[in-house]
């Protein structure tokens, strides 16, 4: 099981550098830690097996329970979804104090997810078994096999190790069965499977129970022109009443910019695009989503009344209005968390709605972009 708090097309807070990708807290990583941003320094650690960072016998380490059910906690922090060849993220252990790669086995998987936007933070927790062998000196490690080209600086594998140590309890003498799970490896097309209209514009509400977060904004997006955009109006969330933040986004697949317009402070961030992505369900369009159910009622508050055919990845499940084209309903998780889309228009969108604020066309400032992106830009 895994849980997921996703931000799908919404920043809340943009931050420095050009770093990423994937940041571990439970049980901590090695090194210094920080997610308060998008693109956080010390999320990013590509070289293997553990982003070039060696343990010591006196580094921190972190006592678990042999045999034991644990949740590994972390955040993808930048999505890099290759519709190509989609990727995977996974948990995997060694023991050792610095293991090799070969020395390290697979304990869970699971499949990449689209974002529609790469700059989005998604928090997974993940419950697996630990070994059933103890050991004083082990490593607990986080991937994102993201296999997307533009992201191949050192590889294209993002890193994570925590240093732990696994005793024997009074409570667990016996030895546990290891379960190791795994990504599913084959998926399946349906000939429900399909994309959203190539030039479309819907509205969106997007709720987090957990912390009392909403928002809600409008979605601009032109397969053809390659280009979208997205204007939101997000709250702090914690109990927070009021919306205290407006952004607008644009995104330039053509020319590879993204910008990030804060309307309160007037500031905008610049960013290097990866790939574009259609808006597409199942697996005919790459989209890692096996086909669940068609013509059921939707689950959104917007359409109880609609019939809608669903998708899942994972805890993820999305659902499009079964009788229209394709038209985003909702993706939801167990936990409550959920956007829902209203107001949908397969309408031409006028040029003007994807040009950039005057203040975005100034800066020359990158925040974040691939080696690959700077070397072609600067």
């Amino acid at each position: 099981m895994y849980h997921l708090v996703f931000s799908l097309f919404i920043l809340s807070i943009i931050g420095n550098g050009v770093y990423m990708h994937i940041c571990l807290w439970a049980p901590m990583q090695r090194s210094t830690f920080d997610i308060s941003t998008p693109g956080a320094h010390p999320c990013y650690r590509k070289i293997g097996p553990c982003g070039n960072i060696n343990s010591t016998s006196s580094s921190p380490r972190t006592s678990l329970v042999v045999g034991s059910k644990y949740k590994v906690e972390f955040q993808q922090n930048l999505n890099h979804y290759y519709t190509v060849k989609p990727g995977a993220l996974d948990i995997s252990f060694a023991n050792g104090l610095n293991p090799s790669e070969n020395d390290f086995r697979v304990l869970h998987s699971f499949s990449d997810y689209n974002a529609m936007n790469q700059i989005t933070q998604t928090n997974f927790s993940i419950d697996i078994n630990l070994p059933s062998e103890a050991c004083d000196e082990c490593v607990l490690r986080v991937r994102y096999l993201s296999n997307n080209p533009e992201e191949d600086d050192h590889g294209t594998v993002f890193h994570q190790c925590s240093d732990i140590k696994l005793t024997q309890s009074s409570l667990n003498m016996i030895k546990t069965e290891e379960v190791v799970e795994n990504i599913k490896q084959e998926h399946n097309e349906d000939p429900h499977d399909c994309c959203a209209p190539d030039s479309y514009t819907n509205g969106f509400f997007h709720v987090i129970p957990a912390i009392d977060y909403r928002s809600e904004g409008m979605i601009f997006y032109d397969k053809t022109a390659q280009q979208m955009r997205v204007m939101v109006s997000v709250n702090g969330g914690r109990g927070n009443s009021t919306y205290d933040g407006v952004f607008d986004m644009w995104m330039n697949f053509t020319s590879g910019y993204q910008y990030y317009y804060n309307r309160n402070n007037g500031t905008c961030d610049l960013y290097g695009l990866d790939y574009w992505n259609d808006w597409c369900f199942g697996n005919k369009y790459n989209q890692s989503e096996d086909f669940v159910a068609a013509d059921i009622q939707c689950t959104s508050p917007f359409g109880p009344t609609h019939k809608c055919n669903q998708w899942r990845n994972g805890e993820f499940l999305f659902e499009t209005y079964a009788q229209s084209e394709c038209y985003p309903s909702s993706i939801s998780r167990p936990s409550g968390e959920r956007i829902d889309y209203i107001r949908g228009s397969p309408n031409p969108i006028a040029p003007g709605t994807f040009v950039p604020n005057p203040i975005c066309l100034k800066q020359t400032k990158v925040k974040h972009a691939s080696t690959r992106w700077m070397n072609l830009h600067f």
